[in-house]
């Protein structure tokens, strides 16, 4: 770095050009740390353990890789939907409040991201378990009625595995949507209801149409991280509702499938990338600037 004079520029601070270099370091990063192994994944799923689409045909010729797949893409589908109905009032909240009880929620939303999310794994474990909180809370209810309970076999199964990613994922969706819903001007809605709309005509009329950009962005980011969940769905799930993170660790370190588990990854990146298209395509932006656009 170089003090150029007084009148040579007004920018006052100029990058030698010794160290142009340095503009195109983080591309070339970018290139080698995660391109690079990226492209060599995509490769390898169609060479190993021999050149040609065996990979893929065995893929798709087996029921039992087929159903991992489709409980994947329906397990993101039902997080990103449940994630929309918890977190939109919450945004709505969120982006109306001000001072002391914004800080509040806003801290309710964020310092959970702090926490390990095999923590909060393991937490929903201690309530879903036979013996666990919530069982032990039915047979309280049913005791006072004068019923006898059967613990529920909530472990391994769905409703634990949605319940503990609808509690990891719900941040990534209430943040897009607090964003986008204070860009939209109040007055609008103002203006709604001087002209005789009333609160929920203005809301579904106005307001809403206005918020779904967040929506959009959202949905994007929730669906395309939950596809590629691995903790939670390994701990809740188990073998009844296995996803693809969880199928492609097995096929690479247990049974050495390098082959088929970068068949596995390489349908799952192809997923992402089409979804992240029609976000795009629809929203006209990326997730960075869908979030803020009213």
């Amino acid at each position: 770095m170089r003090r150029t004079a007084p009148g040579e520029d007004k920018a006052g601070w100029q990058l030698s050009r010794r160290y142009n270099w340095l503009l195109i370091a983080p591309a070339f990063f970018l290139l080698v740390f995660f391109l690079w192994p990226l492209m060599r994944v995509v490769v390898r799923s169609f060479v190993d353990p021999a050149p040609g689409l065996a990979n893929y045909q065995a893929i798709l010729a087996s029921p039992v890789y087929l159903r991992v797949l489709y409980n994947t893409v329906e397990t993101a589908a039902v997080v990103t939907l449940l994630c929309l109905l918890i977190g939109y009032p919450i945004a709505y909240v969120m982006a109306r409040a001000q001072g002391v009880k914004l800080r509040i929620v806003a801290a309710l939303v964020v310092i959970p991201l702090w926490t390990s999310v095999v923590i909060r794994s393991y937490a929903w474990m201690v309530v879903f378990q036979r013996r666990g909180v919530l069982n032990e809370g039915i047979g309280t209810v049913m005791a006072l009625f004068g019923e006898s309970h059967t613990p529920i076999q909530f472990l391994p199964g769905a409703l634990a595995v949605h319940v503990g990613m609808v509690h990891i994922m719900l941040p990534f969706m209430i943040l897009p949507l607090v964003a986008s819903m204070r860009n939209i001007d109040r007055r609008l809605m103002r203006a709604a209801g001087v002209l005789g709309a009333d609160p929920i005509q203005s809301f579904l009329r106005v307001f809403l149409p206005l918020s779904l950009p967040g929506v959009s962005a959202g949905s994007a980011l929730v669906f395309m991280m939950s596809l590629g969940f691995y903790v939670t769905p390994a701990l809740l799930g188990g073998p009844r509702h296995m996803m693809s993170a969880v199928l492609i660790e097995q096929q690479a370190n247990q049974l050495l499938n390098w082959g088929l588990a970068s068949a596995l990854a390489t349908l799952l990146l192809l997923v992402t990338l089409a979804i992240y298209a029609v976000h795009a395509r629809i929203s006209g932006v990326g997730l960075a600037g869908a979030g803020g656009r009213a």
